[in-house]
């Protein structure tokens, strides 16, 4: 009995030792099991926290280059900003130089209306005399008209008592001598022009400080050609001028400039 006793005793011990290991396993076993899965959410946690890392890395590099791209952008705006500051200044000066030039082309068109001015009032001048002068040779042709006319009657009326004489006006003519042994006077055509009695008159630039007289003719020729293309007889003289009737082959091509001469 004692033995049996002692046995149970040894049996009971046992269990509770193997109790108190098999627990102490199950603690060790729960407690690996809890190192694990604390390791595995360690390590989750980790691949997150890379995944986010390289996330944000990623994100950083985006933009870094977004920011290259920017400054990139900036740096050709630099440029041209200092290639158009440096057109801008190019342009000044150009703009400085053609406003220098166009303040002496003003100064010189100042001067060139001051002179055109001067003229303007020199030519008024010169154009009042000329119309004075004009309106002098006007009132003399018509007063020459008029001598003319008269002539003219008393010529008609000379022949007709020629004729009734039984002379020859023609011969008389050349007898007396008329427009025989002029001077040589020469000179130029300063006007022609077509009066009321349908004949051609031309003024020229002698007179009677030339010798210049009433009934002269003077041969009108072509300066450049020589050509003969009329007669002007003179009817009124004037010291510096003499008018005359203009007759002639060419008349239509007298012209002023045209020269004059007593003898050919």
């Amino acid at each position: 009995v004692n033995q049996t006793a002692a046995y149970k005793d040894k049996v009971a011990a046992a269990n509770e030792q193997l109790q108190r290991e098999t627990k102490a396993r199950m603690d060790a076993a729960n407690e690996a099991q809890a190192a694990k899965q604390a390791h595995q959410e360690a390590i989750k946690s980790f691949t997150q926290r890379i995944e986010t890392l390289q996330t944000e890395l990623k994100n950083r590099e985006q933009e870094i280059s977004k920011r290259e791209v920017q400054i990139a952008d900036l740096s050709a705006q630099v440029k041209q900003q200092l290639i158009s500051l440096t057109s801008a200044g190019e342009a000044l000066k150009a703009s400085e130089a053609q406003k220098q030039l166009q303040s002496q082309q003003l100064d010189e068109l100042r001067a060139m209306l001051d002179k055109l001015v001067k003229e303007r009032a020199d030519l008024s001048m010169a154009l009042s005399d000329a119309t004075n002068r004009l309106d002098v040779i006007t009132r003399e042709w018509q007063f020459m008209k008029e001598q003319l006319t008269e002539a003219q009657g008393n010529i008609d009326r000379l022949t007709g008592q020629i004729r009734d004489l039984g002379g020859s006006p023609a011969a008389t003519g050349q007898a007396t001598g008329l427009r025989q042994g002029a001077p040589p006077i020469n000179g130029v055509v300063r006007d022609v022009r077509m009066l009321d009695d349908n004949r051609l008159w031309a003024s020229i630039s002698v007179g009677s400080a030339d010798a210049v007289q009433k009934g002269m003719e003077f041969k009108v020729i072509d300066r450049q050609s020589g050509t003969f293309l009329g007669v002007i007889t003179i009817q009124s003289v004037q010291p510096n001028e003499a008018v005359g009737v203009l007759t002639g082959p060419k008349v239509e091509d007298v012209k002023p400039g045209s020269e004059v001469r007593t003898q050919l």
